[in-house]
């Protein structure tokens, strides 16, 4: 297995995350092996949660042939649609031992609601 055949897949990578309810909050985590905290960018807008990481430098030497290559240090960029209407100025991310987590308080129900013409 040559370096180039490996290189051919390495576009598919999906960053895995994880989306649980706790109380109030949405609770989102993914693994961020070798990140630093500047190489991670997060923004909701329109209960879409958008996350890019910068390439990783975590790996310093050069390799000249792989025999597999499963780990993905590059940059990856995500766009996830949230399950329940958040509120965004509320929202906290903290980076430890290689896992990112990020809690967004959930906003109230949406209620619709009948207008009236006056």
């Amino acid at each position: 297995l040559e370096t180039d055949d490996v290189n051919e897949y390495a576009n598919e990578v999906e960053l895995p995350v994880d989306i649980a309810r706790n109380g109030n909050h949405l609770i989102i985590t993914t693994p961020m092996v070798g990140v630093k905290n500047d190489q991670i960018d997060l923004t909701v807008n329109n209960d879409v949660l958008y996350l890019h990481k910068s390439a990783s430098d975590f790996r310093e030497t050069k390799i000249d042939n792989y025999y597999m290559q499963e780990c993905h240090w590059g940059a990856l960029s995500r766009e996830i649609q949230l399950p329940v209407a958040v509120d965004p100025v509320g929202a906290k991310a903290s980076l430890h031992d290689g896992v990112l987590k990020i809690i967004l308080p959930i906003l109230g129900n949406r209620k619709s609601r009948i207008i009236k013409v006056q």
